[in-house]
């Protein structure tokens, strides 16, 4: 079936997000581009992953229309698809309602970088709270995360990793989340004392040309 590679991808890193506590039930979702087309596989809409098969997640253009399957996309497709018509270098979109991470953008706080696992995608800037699924949500996250941001969160909604291949904005959305978990409990016990930003700076700088840490 057309696709089927990249379909098997994304249906992979949703099923592992929804084991690790990242997305729970459906409320979270994931994509991939097609390498060499203007096209996404995404996460269909209110189906548990665990019981989709690849050949059911549906295929969308770069704005949003289905090509391919016959699942409705998810409702943040909006979201996905505006973030790969701004980032040429972003191949695969994790989103999802981990919890310290929508703590913080509830809080309204960028999550600072804590260890050095995290440090090539935090600090992690907060996009204002849009309703899901709109334009505007889209607009807002595409906003926050600039032209050199991995990762966002999105305020009272979840968080949203945006990377080079789907592997790493899976990996992205763990470390934060794990970042953030950090930062919370330091803060609560009185010192919350991240990374230097001179030591931030140099790792994300590898990150950003793709070197390994």
């Amino acid at each position: 079936m057309k696709y089927q590679e990249t379909r098997g991808k994304v249906l992979e890193v949703a099923v592992k997000c929804l084991q690790r506590g990242l997305i729970h039930g459906t409320a979270g979702n994931v994509s991939m581009r097609v390498p060499g087309e203007d096209v996404v596989i995404i996460t269909p809409s209110g189906i548990p992953y665990d019981t989709l098969t690849p050949e059911q997640l549906p295929a969308v253009s770069l704005h949003a229309e289905v090509v391919d399957g016959n699942l409705k996309p998810s409702s943040e497709t909006p979201m996905h698809t505006a973030i790969y018509r701004a980032r040429a270098h972003v191949n695969g979109v994790v989103h999802t309602h981990s919890m310290f991470a929508t703590v913080f953008s509830i809080l309204e706080k960028e999550i600072p970088a804590m260890m050095p696992p995290s440090s090539p995608y935090a600090p992690v800037p907060v996009a204002p709270f849009e309703l899901p699924g709109s334009e505007e949500l889209a607009a807002a996250a595409v906003k926050a995360l600039g032209k050199d941001h991995l990762v966002c969160t999105l305020q009272n909604h979840g968080l949203i990793s945006a990377c080079p291949t789907l592997d790493r904005a899976f990996t992205a959305a763990e470390y934060i989340e794990e970042c953030a978990q950090l930062a919370y409990w330091t803060m609560m016990a009185g010192k919350m004392n991240p990374l230097p930003q001179t030591a931030v700076a140099e790792l994300r700088e590898r990150a950003l040309k793709g070197l390994a840490l």
